[in-house]
């Protein structure tokens, strides 16, 4: 896209921009906890490296970063609808996806609970991230194509270390480190607002709650590495807002949530208030408090959840249900979690869908152009046409599980034995069963931009590597929605995340290991 960048610099160049970059990160809360070493069991307290990064910005088409952000309001408001849709998740979800995926299955299983107990809390949070690819079959720049990976509901992380790495490569540039270009200018690299936009967002779902003196409870993993992207959030909700928020392991929530009973006092919380007892009393509350009381929690905002491997043990799931029939607003539900299903994009590909939540036939199209081929891999037409293309000409495509977090997809030639082996499984399986390829998804790959190179920084490293990359922008947005009425209470663009990686890596998270913090340059 710039086939002069980044420069290449003298190693004395080179070593003082990473030098006041790696200072900037440290000093900035761009940063990770440090990997274990295999004699420790927890992740260090009293350390912390630098986050990966890129040296520069990497260029971006101006009009396709800015036809994602005009997208984003409406797949916020697709989700949104989707999720208040019991029928379209019952006939998606339900079907062969929650049959032959078990934590799928499992999740559909709370939903149907909770909707036959009846929905406390109708309202729920959004924080979303749509995430795309340069589609660019053709050195054509014109002919370039903004097309959707996907879509995620669930703990969408890096909002906030995105936003630092922005203000970093800006600084860099004031800095007079880098090198000139004649395109590379402040107007260039544009504000991102990830972090104030997230952590409004929270904030306007706390006062929807309509409790001022209870708390956002941030639900995390055991060992977080990646607790900084976290924490800026959590200070810029009680800093910005005056609104408490904690930080509490999913496995400690075992012991310490609760819901409130049925009550004459008219002081209690009313019947279904999550309560949430901590460890340690809060003097704040009670100066005087020897043991710890129950604080209510307004809001339940996960960055844990969306995997197997976060459900610790069977306790877990009871958690997950236990809020799920609370009075708080969760962040997400059960249901917009699994409207974020891949079945569920597959499906919105096919004719006719989209108009369930958007009326518009001008945005409907609009959507529709930043889709990719999208199969099912069941026995509809559809599906035979998908398994064949899998079978045939799997250099194109990737298989998708119904998973979230990076890691989990086959790729290419290793499609093949893959469905050998679920078919294997399934001669099992009585007449009339699921397939277990039905919990899958083929999609077309995307043909990003070729020759375009990156300085890459790993976490905790003080030299860079070039390599030949390829960017992934995602934006995100903040919906809030009532579900029973199927009402939309707040819908924005907030901010973005640039991921890189080296074009050699199919898979594209952060957190594992395979790419680093970027940010746009418009070109």
């Amino acid at each position: 896209m710039a086939s002069d960048w980044p420069p290449t610099l003298s190693p004395e160049h080179e070593r003082a921009l990473l030098a006041l970059a790696s200072d900037y990160s440290l000093s900035h809360g761009l940063v990770l906890r440090p990997v274990p070493s295999p004699a420790d069991h927890d992740i260090s307290q009293t350390s912390a490296i630098h986050a990966p990064y890129s040296l520069f910005p990497s260029p971006f088409p101006a009009r396709l970063f800015q036809q994602a952000k005009a997208l984003q309001p409406l797949y916020n408001q697709l989700y949104a609808a989707i999720t208040a849709d019991d029928h379209f998740l019952e006939e998606v979800v339900g079907g062969a996806v929650a049959k032959v995926d078990e934590f799928q299955g499992r999740l559909y299983d709370i939903w149907k609970t909770v909707k036959q107990e009846g929905i406390r809390q109708p309202i729920s949070l959004g924080l979303f991230r749509s995430d795309y690819l340069i589609h660019a079959p053709s050195e054509n720049k014109d002919a370039w194509e903004l097309k959707q990976v996907e879509f995620n509901t669930i703990s969408s992380s890096f909002g906030a270390l995105s936003t630092r790495v922005g203000e970093m490569h800006r600084y860099l540039l004031s800095s007079g480190l880098y090198p000139f270009h004649p395109s590379l200018t402040p107007a260039s690299l544009p504000q991102n607002g990830a972090l104030a936009g997230l952590a409004a967002g929270l904030a306007a779902a706390h006062r929807a709650y309509g409790k001022d003196d209870a708390v956002v409870l941030m639900v995390i993993q055991d060992n977080e590495r990646n607790a900084f992207d976290q924490r800026l959030i959590e200070w810029e909700v009680v800093d910005k807002h005056g609104i408490r928020l904690l930080r509490v392991p999913f496995s400690q929530l075992r012991t310490t949530l609760s819901l409130a009973p049925s009550s004459s006092d008219s002081t209690s919380p009313a019947p279904h208030s999550l309560l949430y007892t901590p460890p340690h009393p809060f003097p704040s509350s009670s100066p005087s408090a020897l043991t710890p009381a129950p604080v209510e929690v307004s809001l339940v905002y996960y960055r844990t959840a969306y995997s197997p491997t976060d459900y610790y043990t069977p306790a877990e799931w009871s958690t997950r249900l236990l809020i799920e029939r609370s009075r708080a607003i969760k962040c997400p539900s059960v249901a917009m979690q699994l409207a974020g299903a891949k079945k569920v994009q597959q499906v919105l590909s096919l004719a006719h869908q989209l108009e369930r939540g958007v009326p518009s036939a001008a945005e409907r199209a609009q959507l529709r152009a930043s889709f990719t081929g999208l199969w099912p891999m069941d026995d509809s037409d559809e599906g035979r046409e998908g398994q064949r293309r899998a079978r045939d000409e799997p250099e194109r495509y990737v298989l998708k599980p119904q998973r979230e977090g990076g890691g989990n997809n086959i790729y290419r030639g290793d499609i093949p034995p893959f469905l050998a082996a679920l078919a294997a499984q399934d001669e099992h399986k009585a007449d009339g069963e699921p397939k277990g390829r039905e919990g899958y998804i083929l999609m077309s790959l995307i043909e990003p931009p070729r020759e375009v190179a990156q300085v890459l920084v790993r976490g905790g490293e003080a030299q860079g590597r070039r390599a030949d990359v390829v960017s992934e922008l995602g934006v995100y947005g903040v919906v809030l929605v009532d579900e029973e009425r199927g009402k939309v209470i707040r819908n924005e663009t907030v901010g973005h995340l640039l991921r890189t990686k080296g074009r050699e890596s199919d898979e594209g998270g952060v957190a594992v290991g395979f790419s680093v913090i970027d940010s746009p340059w418009l070109i």
